[in-house]
């Protein structure tokens, strides 16, 4: 039987209280996973990102109730709860190399954004100008050669073979699309990441929440579609229960049997 929303917040709170016993082992104890301290804090990044997307959506509801529970909103924080579950999948096949990878990126992600901040410091619009000059002062200036010289460690790392101008787009080098297909979420991507996305892009799916079209014309309102609740809900728990999934296998956190009478319960 389909469960109802109801239902789906239940489930939602178990699983939360299920990600919350993992312990909060520090990663420069002896206690760590076997892959490395990075493997084993990036992992516990996510969990602790996604019970936290969930106790959000919680919140959400407590504060909106289910007639004007801000959907678009809602779908918004779900979304990355399901790049964590494509992400975390695609990064336990070679934890330590890749937990790497995508830790170092981090790296380039600032070396951009320092460098687009040194660019446009400059803009003749003093608005700009002042504003990112006081950006460079406070967050770049006394940073700007560590970051350089970090970024330029580990550059190689980052460079399609045969391009050595050109840094990739993905710490990975595959798109979120690639990495789902690879770690057999493409099903989970194609359905459910194409709903998600279109409320982080403002595409046309997300005023159509709000714009309601009868015999009587056009009109806006702020109601929930109870549907949109529903599905909010659903996508946190299939993407939050997934990725428990692969981490009770990785750090003995918990049994498959638990993870199963959540839904039971």
């Amino acid at each position: 039987m389909r469960p109802t929303i109801q239902n789906c917040r239940e489930i939602l709170a178990r699983l939360v209280s299920l990600a919350e016993r993992a312990p909060n082992i520090a990663a420069n104890t002896e206690d760590i996973h076997t892959a490395g301290p990075e493997y084993h804090s990036l992992m516990n990044s996510f969990r602790m990102h996604s019970v936290s997307a969930a106790r959000s959506l919680e919140h959400l509801y407590q504060a909106f109730g289910e007639d004007r529970f801000p959907t678009t909103v809602g779908y918004a924080i779900v979304r990355p709860m399901f790049e964590i579950d494509v992400t975390s999948h695609y990064i336990t096949e070679d934890p330590a190399v890749r937990a790497s990878r995508f830790i170092r990126f981090g790296y380039i992600v600032e070396k951009r954004r320092m460098d687009a901040c040194a660019k446009h410091r400059n803009s003749g619009d003093p608005a700009w100008s002042g504003r990112l000059q006081a950006e460079w002062d406070l967050c770049w200036a006394s940073r700007e050669q560590d970051i350089t010289k970090q970024c330029d460690t580990f550059l190689s790392t980052y460079l399609p073979s045969g391009k050595r101008s050109t840094l990739r787009r993905y710490w990975s080098g595959l798109t979120l699309r690639e990495i789902a297909e690879k770690v057999n979420h493409e099903a989970a991507y194609d359905l459910f990441y194409a709903d998600l996305s279109s409320f982080a892009h403002a595409d046309v799916r997300l005023p159509d929440r709000f714009l309601r079209i009868n015999q009587d014309g056009m009109h806006w309102t702020d109601k929930a579609r109870p549907h949109d609740v529903f599905k909010v809900f659903e996508y946190s728990i299939i993407f939050l229960e997934c990725f428990l999934r692969l981490f009770g296998r990785q750090f003995g956190s918990w049994k498959e049997k638990e993870l199963i009478e959540v839904w039971r319960s």
